[in-house]
Parts: C-alpha cells; sequence; structure tokens
C-alpha cells in the first residue's frame, strides 16, 4: 500500500507541476509581448522627450544670446544718449536766443530793400 500512496503522490505532484508549467507558459504568451509593446512605446516617448529636451535646450541658448544682446543694445544706447544729453546741455540757449535776434534784425532790413526790386 505504501507503493500505491506513493506513486499517487507522485502522481498528484507531476499534475500539479503541469498545471503550473501550463499557466507559466499561459501566462508568458500573454504577458510578455503587452511588456514588450509597453518598453517599446517607453522607448519612443523616452526618445521624444530627448528630442523636446534638446530643442528647449537650444530655445534657453537663443533667449539667453538675445538676451545678453539686448543688455549690450541698451548699454550701448545709453552711453550715446547721456552723451548727447551733456552736448545738449551745454549749449548756451540765452546765446543762441540772442545770436537769432541779431540775425532777425540784420535779414529783416534786407528783406524791404528786396522787396523794393520787385
Amino acid at each position: 500500500m505504501e507503493t500505491d500512496k506513493l506513486t499517487r503522490c507522485a502522481r498528484v505532484g507531476v499534475w500539479l507541476l503541469g498545471a503550473l508549467l501550463a499557466v507559466v507558459c499561459a501566462v508568458s504568451i500573454i504577458v510578455v509581448p503587452k511588456t514588450l509593446r509597453t518598453l517599446e512605446r517607453l522607448n519612443a516617448t523616452l526618445s521624444e522627450i530627448d528630442k523636446l529636451a534638446g530643442t528647449a535646450d537650444a530655445a534657453l541658448i537663443t533667449a539667453t544670446e538675445a538676451a545678453e544682446n539686448a543688455n549690450k543694445l541698451v548699454a550701448d544706447n545709453a552711453d550715446s544718449v547721456s552723451e548727447a544729453m551733456d552736448k545738449f546741455n551745454s549749449v548756451d540757449f540765452d546765446a543762441l536766443n540772442r545770436a537769432i535776434n541779431d540775425l532777425a534784425d540784420i535779414v529783416e532790413p534786407l528783406a524791404k530793400v528786396s522787396n523794393l526790386f520787385k
């Protein structure tokens, strides 16, 4: 009887191992392809993210260069404007007004003389 019991236990064990092998194969057939497709999509997504990061990096570099150029332009123009204002402030407007009045005094008689020859 003991051998019958051992044989029966061995058969049950073989059937259980066979069933377990069948489950593992079925899971492998179903899960592994889905996992591979998911990994492929993940790889494609990461590739796109890498491209976008490169584009963003290039855009940041361009924006930084544009800001530096704008700062340089402002600095260059600030010096020019400051120089122009210094020159404008150095003009003696009282003397300029006197010169304009003197010129008007000279031109007025000449205008009267030229009207005589019309």
